[in-house]
């Protein structure tokens, strides 16, 4: 059994006792309602934290009782907003240094927001922000500068799914389509 496993299948089983105990509480008659609330947060909390590996979540990324990522931060001049957001490395070869950042609502807001996203990047690294997919085709929506190591951050008033990327990856299509109609040229085709 891999240690993930073995930590869920633990969590799980204290959970289980946890609820019980929560349960018996809660029908004697003695048991304090906001108490249980705030367990009952703590334990989903923790079940979050040993499916997403065992990673701490800062405390600046906690509003209330609403989890969000601790990848992905939105705020306006509001505060925060509780839209949960992920960050997950996409595995292609071709287009290094480029992550899907998935919201867990989208959704046009009413004002602009400040987007931040932890990702593996250099201070002063030149990021390519575009929406779209490899099968349908990119758009750039924009591109920023790394104001300092593993953060980048962009504005924005609709919450989508993007792709950060390091490489210059509508460029990189557009040499491959030049090169691929070079060749049927060349072939006669």
């Amino acid at each position: 059994m891999t240690t993930v496993r073995m930590k869920v299948l633990a969590f799980l089983t204290v959970f289980v006792t946890v609820c019980s105990i929560i349960a018996v509480a809660a029908f004697g008659g003695s048991g304090d309602i906001n108490a249980n609330g705030k367990l009952y947060i703590a334990t989903t909390d923790e079940f979050d934290g040993l499916i997403r590996g065992g990673d701490d979540i800062p405390g600046s990324d906690v509003m209330g009782s609403k989890r969000l990522s601790q990848n992905v931060t939105v705020t306006n001049d509001d505060g925060t907003l509780s839209v949960g957001g992920t960050v997950t490395k996409n595995q292609d070869p071709f287009y290094p240094g480029t992550y899907i950042v998935s919201f867990s609502k989208n959704s046009i807001l009413s004002s602009r927001a400040h987007v931040e996203v932890r990702m593996k990047v250099d201070k002063g690294d030149t990021v390519y922000v575009l929406v779209g997919d490899k099968e349908k085709g990119y758009n750039q929506f924009t591109t920023v500068t790394a104001d300092r190591d593993n953060e980048i951050s962009f504005d924005t008033n609709i919450l989508q799914d993007y792709t950060l990327s390091t490489t210059d990856i509508m460029g990189a299509q557009e040499a491959m389509a030049c090169v691929l109609s070079s060749e049927s040229e060349l072939l006669g085709d």
